[in-house]
């Protein structure tokens, strides 16, 4: 019997598990969302669902520290976020995260697809993935590399604000109504406020490797002043959707009490900054605060739908 080659196996370092949470989290909402609104629970259905998300995501973990190794055998292991440097240290296994990416990104697609003819779901859910594992491609591959043309913040929030979500609400609901789309625009901009918080504490390596991260282009003190922005303005929307009674079935107002939560942290970390200018620091507490968000609100959707 060959032995296992472990030495291969240290690729699989390159994935975040704290990022595939974040995006189990995304799904999760989706899919208890439109649960609310009367959609049908299909196991399968789901569970292909989430698959084409998870191997999208997954993908761009590969192939953003495929094409960043370069840059990352130049920058300090900082954060927990930040590249795993597992190809620097192993030259011999770039090609390989370069092929499992490429090849996740096909069978997260092929997925997609397979659930459009197989079990029905809407050509939406196909459309919108397929963009998404471009986008994350992209993120990082030339010749577009979006993170270098500042657009990389505009990616992630539209990634994970709108697109892991609506996969979740489309695997059960079959289409997408005011509902989910009044919810995708605090969703995204709280995804505005994580792509912001991630690239912080790198903005003086990112100036000098080349990438247009909002920080480089315009500065901390904007950069911070618009993430409390950001988080202030996803509150008032949700009050207002409360104040105008939007939604008929889900209580509104007990996100938007979650929202103040979320805001109360940004706010007292904004502060705190001002302080003591530990960016890093700033940076980790919006990170947190938005796991919180998305766990209470997995919390509060399930305790509505039983």
């Amino acid at each position: 019997m060959k032995k296992p080659d472990f030495a291969t196996l240290k690729v699989l370092k390159v994935i975040r598990p704290h990022i595939v949470l974040g995006g189990m989290l995304a799904f999760s909402i989706g899919v208890l969302l439109a649960i609310i609104q009367g959609g049908i629970f299909r196991f399968e259905m789901i569970a292909l669902g989430y698959a084409t998300v998870l191997l999208g995501d997954l993908s761009a973990h590969f192939s953003n520290d495929y094409f960043d190794v370069e840059i990352d055998a130049h920058s300090e292991k900082r954060k927990m976020f930040a590249g795993s440097k597992i190809l620097v240290e192993n030259p011999s296994l770039r090609l390989l995260s370069r092929n499992i990416s490429v090849s996740l990104l096909i069978c997260s697609s092929v997925i997609a697809a397979a659930s459009v003819f197989f079990l029905g779901a809407p050509i939406e859910l196909f459309a919108i993935m397929f963009v998404a594992n471009l986008v994350g491609w992209f993120y990082s591959a030339p010749p577009m590399r979006l993170i270098s043309r500042g657009l990389g913040e505009i990616a992630v929030a539209w990634v994970t604000g709108f697109v892991i979500p609506a996969i979740g609400y489309l695997s059960v609901r079959n289409q997408f109504d005011a509902t989910f789309l009044y919810l995708s625009i605090p969703f995204m901009l709280y995804g505005f406020i994580l792509s912001l918080s991630l690239h912080a504490p790198d903005a003086e390596f990112d100036k000098r490797s080349g990438k247009k991260t909002l920080i480089v282009r315009r500065g901390t003190q904007i950069t911070v002043s618009l993430i409390l922005l950001a988080s202030s303005l996803a509150s008032l929307i949700l009050f207002s959707y409360y104040f105008y009674h939007v939604f008929e079935i889900l209580n509104v107002g007990i996100i938007f009490g979650l929202s103040i939560v979320t805001l109360a942290i940004i706010f007292l970390g904004f502060i705190k900054y001002g302080k003591n200018k530990k960016l890093t620091n700033f940076a980790n507490l919006n990170i947190a605060s938005l796991f919180l968000f998305n766990m209470l609100l997995v919390a509060y959707l399930i305790y509505a739908i039983f």
